[in-house]
């Protein structure tokens, strides 16, 4: 009676593997096919598409690899359990359709190695590029704004308000010496505010010095963003490359061994010489 049960319950939870491995595999499989379908025929040849659609399914790709090892637990179930699984034509045999779809998979995230890795190189080149186009543009533009009167008069502007500032605090004391003992004071002004009581021309040197250094400073800033955004490129670049690229690999080991493996143990796939 208890080996009966037993039996009767393998064989409930052998059906079980099976269904959801089916369910599984076939869910997968029609969800990599919706991600395949471009929203315009133009995209397939879009690189931006084609390293999107690949970074999801890469993400999707450990699915089906469940699938199969649920559907392949099943069969070993009925046979753990005495289960007799009866010899059939290998076209309708669940296994090897499973083993199939285990093996073309692992050879789609084969190739898809390489083909990730170049997109990806080919989207970081293109992107550094837009960067440099829009650093250089920028920098035209700061120069044309560099020799426009109004650029001159916006100088102009500052260093009186800068004069204004500095002259006020020159005449008050009390706010001179609590300027030149704050730690947020840069040590260029502690020096002018300095030299400005024995030489009133110090203070109109200091502000010229730093209506010339403008332009330099506007430029370093262009540099330093285009820089900041070149590095920002490069390691997303790395990092989708290293993720997806790795994930895709380890994937197509997978899918390949089981495929192979489960081919070969059903006689489909023979490797070497027979031993006569």
């Amino acid at each position: 009676m208890k080996a009966t049960n037993s039996r009767q319950f393998s064989s409930v939870a052998a059906r079980t593997l099976k269904v959801v491995g089916i369910i599984l595999i076939l869910s997968a499989l029609l969800d990599c096919i919706v991600l395949l379908l471009p929203g315009e025929t133009s995209d397939i040849v879009n690189r931006g598409w084609q390293l999107a659609a690949a970074t999801q399914i890469v993400d999707r790709g450990i699915i089906p690899l469940m699938g199969i090892a649920l559907l392949m637990t099943g069969f070993w179930v009925d046979s753990s359990s005495g289960v007799s699984i009866e010899r059939r034509n290998v076209w309708v045999d669940l296994r090897f359709w499973a083993l199939l779809i285990s093996s073309l998979l692992g050879l789609i995230y084969l190739l898809l190695v390489p083909v990730h890795l170049n997109n990806t190189r080919l989207e970081l080149k293109d992107a550094l590029a837009q960067v440099d186009k829009e650093a250089g543009q920028a920098e035209n533009q700061l120069e044309v704004q560099i020799k426009s009167e109004q650029f001159k008069a916006q100088v102009e502007q500052l260093k009186s308000q800068r004069r204004s500032e500095i002259g006020a605090l020159l005449q008050d004391d009390g706010k001179l010496q609590q300027a030149l003992k704050s730690p947020d004071v840069p040590k260029e002004l502690k020096a002018v505010l300095e030299d400005s009581k024995n030489d009133p021309k110090a203070l109109d040197k200091f502000l010229e010095q730093q209506a010339q250094e403008l332009p330099v400073q506007a430029r370093n800033e262009i540099r330093t963003r285009k820089q900041q955004k070149e590095k920002e490129l490069r390691t997303r670049s790395r990092n989708s490359s290293l993720q997806t690229g790795i994930s895709s690999l380890l994937l197509a080991i997978g899918y390949i061994t089981v495929g192979w493996t489960g081919l070969r143990s059903m006689g489909i796939l023979r490797f070497g010489r027979r031993k006569s």
